[in-house]
């Protein structure tokens, strides 16, 4: 088998085609199952729900943050997906001990190509994620283009917005829109005078990890921004959801 990079620069040792795979990250689960099939899925998190049966089928390993290692170990997976911002670099570690792990870093549509791609050759699947990748550069390469600046929020108490840094502000970035959050991280928090001074054209509030609703939308609009709820998978889960996202992009 030949030998295969992950995004972070680790070598992975493969004995073979991997027929059991453990994903810790709800995006690559989705990923796995449009590109091979659920058979191959035994152990995902609780947080993988799309498509809605797969935890019905699959062993639920724990959350993205809380992985129950003793219980990935006794599913005995020949490769273990796992994202370096959604994951805990320990427990990563710990099961690399044992078994080969593919660790994504997803920050830019590139990325998630080429994620697309090292997938499809590990996974013994290159067409099925060819076709995915010719979607989505057509779909990118006919996307209109309007300049705006924005923010987009993913919290609440503090609010909180997604940076340059992050898969959610290149994938918006697509659309021509300019991200004017601070890089101070990838995921600061701002003030209410902060929000004010920064003057985004766009507020744009994610409908997960915090569940904006339309009370919410009012704060701002009432404040003189224009705002738009954002469906938050369809802008922060990366793999074959990129699809998805981006026919979203085409009509927001």
């Amino acid at each position: 088998m030949p030998s295969f990079k992950d995004q972070i620069g680790r070598e992975l040792d493969l004995k073979g085609q991997p027929k059991r795979v453990v994903s810790l990250v709800p995006s690559l689960s989705e990923l796995v199952v449009d590109l091979v099939g659920s058979e191959s899925l035994v152990g995902c998190t609780a947080w993988c729900v799309h498509p809605k049966s797969l935890r019905e089928n699959s062993t639920v390993i724990g959350g993205t943050k809380d992985v129950n290692i003793d219980l990935v170990k006794s599913l005995q997976p020949d490769l273990i997906l796992a994202n370096k911002e959604e994951n805990q670099a320990e427990q990563v570690e710990s099961l690399a001990q044992n078994f080969p792990v593919y660790v994504s870093d997803v920050r830019s549509v590139d990325h998630c190509l080429k994620l697309l791609s090292d997938l499809g050759k590990i996974l013994a699947c290159e067409n099925q994620a060819m076709e995915l990748i010719h979607q989505a550069k057509a779909l990118r390469s006919n996307l209109p283009k309007k300049e705006a600046t924005f923010l987009y929020f993913i919290w609440k108490d503090p609010y909180m917005v997604a940076s340059k840094d992050s898969y959610i502000s290149a994938l918006l970035e697509e659309r021509g829109f300019t991200n004017l959050a601070p890089e101070t991280n990838r995921y600061p928090s701002l003030s209410w005078s902060e929000i004010e001074a920064l003057k985004p054209d766009l507020i744009l509030l994610g409908s997960e990890p915090y569940a904006f609703n339309a009370g919410d939308s009012l704060d701002f609009f009432k404040s003189g921004f224009k705002t738009k709820i954002i469906d938050g998978e369809l802008v922060s889960w990366y793999g074959s959801r990129l699809i998805k996202g981006l026919k979203y992009l085409n009509k927001l």
